[in-house]
């Protein structure tokens, strides 16, 4: 049965009007679908190639003139114009004998490790990252010092015949010499010994934070003595040993005992290549190195003593805690300071610290480094506000 037709509409209208509704009908489809495919182009944006990390082998090209060789250097001068050097240990307690002598025989390398240059908001000097317990390398040695002359000039005093400490002080300083001497006769080594002895017998009984807690009577008798130390820190650049170092001063070393295990030297050249620090948070798994000047190369380099080189050892962070990060890459004695780089080529830490068993061998996949965050917590006036490039 054929549909009705509306009343009053020819077939031939009817038609025509049948065919414009599908007309009208595929324009509106024609039209939603333009519309789509306009809203899928606005939307979707174009995808834009990721940049290309280097390879460890062409960071490893840039990173190598970047890190240096830190070397504390000690002079230690007396009253008199007279220079005093580590010679012996004593009998009894095993505590330093210093010897003295008129010549300046340079300094003495105390210490060592690794240091870096680090991108600041400063341009007028460079700044080096070390850790606080290579920049203070020195520090023991010059308090055994003070107190083996503060207790010479006691015990000279003690000892004195008529009264004449001075004359006493100078007959002790030529018997500790002989600490120095290659031949001894047995009298020679026996008031060698029992002098030395004596010397440290003085100081333990008054002397010593036990037995002077106000240290006045300390105080005087190292002013008598005028122990005065001179702490240098050069900084070798890879290469040859005989090029000249960059000689360094303190800017800031961590002193309380919240601080991070940190350093910072500054020279006057603004014309380093300094390394940069990745504002970015580290993640565990992410692939680093540790660049350093660890001793252990030199058992394998017979050739090391005539060239500074770093080495560098892959591995992972492998945890992230707020203050270090755990690296499993190896970390032995020499790193210390040395930059954690990743594969943007930016510092995301400074090793510090080496893990240790409970029989004292190093545990070579267990190394801590101090984190960015860290750094800039600890010298904000040089590493606030620096953007991310």
């Amino acid at each position: 049965m054929r549909p009705e037709l509306p009343t009053g509409i020819s077939l031939a209208k009817a038609g025509h009007a049948l065919g414009q509704s599908l007309v009208d009908g595929l324009r509106s489809v024609w039209r939603r679908a333009a519309a789509l495919a306009l809203v899928a182009v606005v939307t979707v944006p174009a995808s834009v190639p990721a940049q290309a990390l280097e390879t460890w082998e062409q960071l490893d090209k840039r990173f190598k003139g970047q890190v240096y060789q830190l070397n504390v250097g000690l002079k230690l001068r007396l009253k008199g114009d007279l220079f005093a050097y580590l010679a012996d240990l004593s009998p009894k307690y095993h505590f330093p004998v210093y010897s003295t002598t008129a010549d300046d025989k340079g300094f003495r390398v105390v210490g060592f490790g690794t240091s870096f240059p680090v991108r600041t908001r400063k341009t007028d000097r460079c700044y080096f990252l070390t850790n606080r317990h290579v920049a203070d390398s020195a520090e023991q040695i010059v308090k055994e010092c003070q107190r083996f002359y503060a207790a010479m000039r006691l015990y000279a005093e003690q000892t004195a015949t008529a009264g004449d400490t001075d004359k006493r002080y100078r007959e002790l300083l030529a018997i500790v010499n002989l600490s120095t001497k290659k031949d001894w006769s047995t009298a020679e080594r026996s008031v060698y010994q029992s002098t030395v002895d004596g010397i440290w017998d003085t100081y333990e009984t008054y002397l010593s934070a036990k037995s002077d807690p106000s240290r006045i009577l300390f105080q005087k008798y190292l002013a008598q003595a005028g122990v005065q130390p001179d702490v240098s820190y050069f900084l070798h650049a890879p290469g040859p040993v005989t090029q000249t170092p960059l000689q360094a001063q303190i800017y800031k070393v961590a002193r309380a005992a919240t601080d991070p295990d940190l350093a910072i030297l500054t020279v006057a050249s603004s014309e380093l290549n300094p390394l940069e620090l990745d504002l970015e948070a580290p993640a565990e798994g992410q692939e680093i190195q540790v660049i350093g000047y660890p001793t252990a190369s030199e058992q394998i380099d017979l050739d090391s003593a005539k060239y500074y080189a770093p080495t560098f050892n892959t591995g992972r962070i492998s945890r992230v805690a707020p203050r270090i990060l755990q690296v499993d890459a190896p970390v032995t004695t020499g790193n210390s300071g040395g930059p954690v780089v990743n594969q943007r080529g930016k510092v995301v830490g400074v090793v510090a610290v080496r893990a240790i068993s409970a029989r004292g061998g190093e545990l070579p996949n267990f190394g801590g480094a101090v984190t960015v965050q860290s750094v800039q917590t600890f010298a904000p006036e040089l590493f606030d506000e620096i953007s991310a490039r």
